[in-house]
């Protein structure tokens, strides 16, 4: 049980989470509704990002065994068309794990991962291609992230800090509960990773997104996640950060894949 309980806690670890920009203006924008709305007009216009994050977790097994685990991840998107290049780390003081490094390119209908315990690159089956595709649309579509926001409008508090608008938000209990599985899940993945688990407790949630008043590009983002879960009489308490920072819009020249990868 034990077992099963750190696989799906290292599944909860992976995060990816973006956002968008274009060449509008914002003017007189007065509250969070305003800000989201031109934010979500603004995406229209996006083709590229890089975006590079770090998450941080903490997982409490049964109050006697503690994991942690660091993730960083750099990428480089183009949305038309869709394709991606990523390099990941993740540290863990698990046994079986320790520190792992890959990296991972889609383009088209191809997708490459190298795999550094037999130090080549390997080309992933079309149905997982198609899996992680229709996922990446998904978990890398800024205005699914702004649209998710807009449902707790009322719970998100607007200030400035220099020349951007901060948007904050702080819930916690079942009301977030979707919220949470959202941001802190890929998009809906973790959803269907807490249905193995009995009881669920939302103890905080944080969520924090910087956006430029004068193009309305999103610059940072940062969350936090504070959970517990149960199944069967074992329990897991969860607590992640991540940061990330936005940068690079439309600047992401064609991603094709190295000789490298194809040799």
């Amino acid at each position: 049980m034990i077992k099963s309980l750190k696989v799906v806690g290292v599944a909860l670890v992976f995060l990816f989470l973006l956002s968008a920009c274009s060449d509008e203006v914002a003017t007189n924008l007065t509250d969070a509704e305003d800000v989201l709305k031109q934010s979500l007009v603004a995406m229209e216009k996006l083709d590229s990002y890089s975006m590079t994050m770090e998450s941080d977790q903490t997982m409490t097994i049964n109050d006697t065994e503690t994991i942690n685990m660091i993730m960083k991840i750099e990428s480089d998107m183009t949305l038309d068309p869709m394709a991606f290049y990523q390099k990941l780390s993740l540290e863990s003081d698990m046994e079986f794990m320790g520190t792992y490094e890959t990296e991972m390119y889609l383009v088209g209908d191809q997708m490459y991962m190298f795999e550094p315990m037999m130090n080549e690159w390997m080309e992933l089956p079309m149905d997982m291609v198609e899996e992680m595709g229709s996922l990446s649309e998904m978990q890398l579509s800024p205005d699914q992230q702004l649209l998710m926001l807009r449902n707790f409008v009322e719970d998100i508090k607007l200030s400035e800090s220099g020349n951007e608008y901060v948007l904050k938000l702080v819930g916690e209990g079942s009301k977030f509960m979707e919220l949470a599985e959202f941001f802190g899940g890929a998009g809906g993945e973790l959803g269907g990773m807490l249905e193995f688990f009995s009881e669920l407790e939302l103890n905080k949630i944080e969520y924090e997104i910087f956006i430029d008043k004068t193009t309305l590009y999103q610059t940072k983002l940062n969350m936090s996640l504070d959970m517990n879960l149960a199944m069967e009489g074992e329990t897991v308490h969860t607590i992640q950060s991540m940061k990330a920072t936005i940068h690079g819009y439309n600047e992401v020249g064609e991603i094709k894949l190295p000789e490298e990868v194809l040799n």
